[in-house]
């Protein structure tokens, strides 16, 4: 078992626990001070810029291989736009825009709120957005592979995205798999499991409110649960599990652990939590150095304290 007190709850910097993040940042300026949502948008806003490029100029240092095939194929007439962090590829330029502004103040929003001031990949993550449902089936079984089944995924820093009906739904599956390509890019492998699905649907639900301006309390959404995975069980999980009900439970308690965890500390503890678990450290052990919880027992019985 981990040696470590309980809770201990003074701030104090923890000997033996330094997490030093190297990083290589694309150009945005470090975040040497805490800044409201409407201040980053309004910088985002600022210094947005969606230049359409040719396909023989644009960036291609990240590209997957699977980004590559997928640009290769004749799928898609695709046209191709680059901002700061993002090359963008589409069809229709008004949703692709938006897309990319999303992108971006998410981007910058999560460097702010876990304190996050450089990036580990080199060059811009792609953003492949399918507008026909029948290109996307036919990218799933030639180019992805036989068997994924989600709407939109993400694939090392790129995302591939199938375009919902509605503008607010394809949004909030844009902010949701964009965590997920903003988490890549920050610590250079996605967390685990339980805690890369949490923190995307963190910001799906706050990060995307910021951007559209719409404050709201950040505990409101965590109300009472009647049940829950298993915390330990849970956090061993590196497959999402089979059925229907068991994906949903998973879901909903990733959420609500991530959300104990942002909620309880300082967020920027976050940052040091994701750094270490994807640096190999061990999870008992993060938990005693980052948050000062000393076995798994004691996150259960606060976990259940928060989620009643």
């Amino acid at each position: 078992m981990t040696q470590c007190k309980y809770r201990c709850r003074l701030d104090f910097c923890l000997s033996g626990v330094l997490i030093t993040l190297m990083f290589v940042w694309l150009g945005a300026p470090s975040v040497l001070a805490r800044n409201s949502a409407q201040d980053i948008r309004k910088q985002v806003k600022a210094d947005f810029s969606f230049e359409e490029t040719a396909a023989d100029e644009m960036d291609v240092e990240a590209l997957t291989d699977k980004g590559l095939r997928c640009l290769q194929s004749d799928l898609v007439n695709w046209r191709h736009a680059q901002t700061a962090h993002f090359t963008v590829h589409y069809e229709r330029k008004d949703f692709a825009r938006h897309v990319a502004r999303l992108a971006e103040f998410l981007y910058a929003y999560m460097a702010e709120e876990l304190g996050v001031t450089e990036d580990r990949v080199e060059g811009r993550s792609h953003i492949f957005i399918f507008n026909n449902a029948r290109r996307w089936e036919e990218f799933t079984e030639t180019i992805s592979g036989p068997g994924e089944w989600a709407f939109s995924f993400v694939y090392g820093p790129d995302m591939f995205l199938q375009r919902a009906g509605a503008r607010h739904e394809s949004s909030e599956i844009v902010a949701h798999e964009m965590v997920h390509v903003i988490l890549f890019r920050f610590y250079g492998r996605p967390p685990p499991l339980w805690l890369n699905e949490g923190l995307a649907q963190w910001y799906e639900e706050f990060g995307y409110g910021a951007f559209k301006g719409t404050g709201k309390s950040k505990k409101a959404p965590f109300r009472p649960l009647k049940t829950w995975c298993p915390v330990r069980e849970m956090m061993a999980e590196v497959g999402y599990p089979r059925t229907r009900e068991e994906v949903e439970l998973f879901y909903t308690t990733s959420k609500y652990l991530t959300g104990f965890l942002m909620l309880e500390y300082p967020p920027e503890k976050m940052n040091a939590f994701v750094a270490a678990l994807t640096s190999g450290m061990s999870l008992e052990q993060a938990l005693c150095d980052i948050y000062q919880i000393g076995d798994v027992k004691y996150l259960e019985r606060d976990f259940e304290r928060f989620a009643h």
